[in-house]
């Protein structure tokens, strides 16, 4: 298909092109060169026009000229605007504020509405809610499987009965007490396996673990133990201010000075 040819707007002169001018000179209310204003206007006034356009309004005092560089900056008279008395501001004023605190509680309201969309949006949809039922009667029901054991039986004893908190208290000192036994062993054969290679008594560190049947973690251990249930806590280090002796001083000389055994030190003469 061929191309579309484009519109030409259809160009005014005249009386006419001054009305289009002026017109658009007062809604815009900016300064404009005449190579904008005809711009502006999609060529409905040429340039050439405009510029012979632009000048009659300025010498009818209808637009300021003020030259800038090698062109003319015309704007609309800033005196033939119109000016509100202070009443009609004052109203406006109360107007816009009146505005602005309506804008402020549509906010509020329309924050309040997203909020309860998201809290109904995240809520299973009809359609799945038989689904959703079944999945939270499956979970209720293992609960009160695991629940049964500890609650009592036809002879008035549970078939399990809950640790007191003295039990769960040694059984996790005891657990913290092997658990540093064991990765403290485990510190001391990496250090003297390092010492033993580095002297050149091993020189193959698989082949002499295999020989002595050494076995490491495996992956689920190597797990267990990264875990935040087996894993040291961080400890906090604490600073220390250590006191520091206190010295005379006369004339910028230190007099004497206190070694770890308390005695004085004679200080070197300059």
């Amino acid at each position: 298909m061929a191309p579309k040819k484009e519109v030409k707007e259809k160009q005014v002169k005249g009386d006419e092109a001054e009305e289009m001018v002026l017109s658009y000179m007062k809604e815009t209310n900016r300064p404009f060169a005449n190579a904008d204003v005809s711009a502006n206007l999609k060529n409905k006034v040429p340039k050439a026009a405009a510029v012979k356009v632009l000048a009659t309004l300025a010498e009818k005092g209808q637009l300021s000229v003020k030259p800038y560089g090698k062109q003319l900056i015309y704007l609309y008279n800033q005196s033939l605007l119109d000016v509100l008395d202070p009443g009609d501001l004052a109203s406006l004023d109360k107007e816009i504020k009146g505005t602005k605190d309506e804008l402020e509680e549509k906010r509020k309201e329309l924050k309040i509405l997203q909020t309860t969309l998201s809290s109904k949006e995240a809520l299973p949809k009809t359609k799945d809610l038989a689904k959703e039922i079944e999945r939270v009667q499956a979970d209720n029901d293992i609960t009160l499987k695991a629940l049964a054991l500890f609650r009592s039986t036809s002879d008035g004893e549970a078939a399990i009965n809950p640790l007191s908190a003295e039990e769960t208290k040694q059984i996790d000192k005891d657990f913290n007490k092997w658990r540093k036994e064991w990765t403290d062993r485990r510190k001391i054969y990496k250090e003297l396996l390092g010492m033993l290679t580095d002297g050149g008594q091993i020189d193959h560190v698989p082949a002499f673990e295999e020989q002595l049947d050494i076995s490491h973690d495996d992956d689920e251990a190597v797990d267990v133990e990264k875990g935040e249930f087996v894993a040291f806590p961080t400890p906090v280090r604490q600073i220390i201010k250590r006191p520091v002796a206190a010295t005379k001083t006369t004339n910028g000389d230190t007099s004497g000075s206190t070694d770890e055994g308390g005695k004085k030190k004679k200080a070197k003469k300059a």
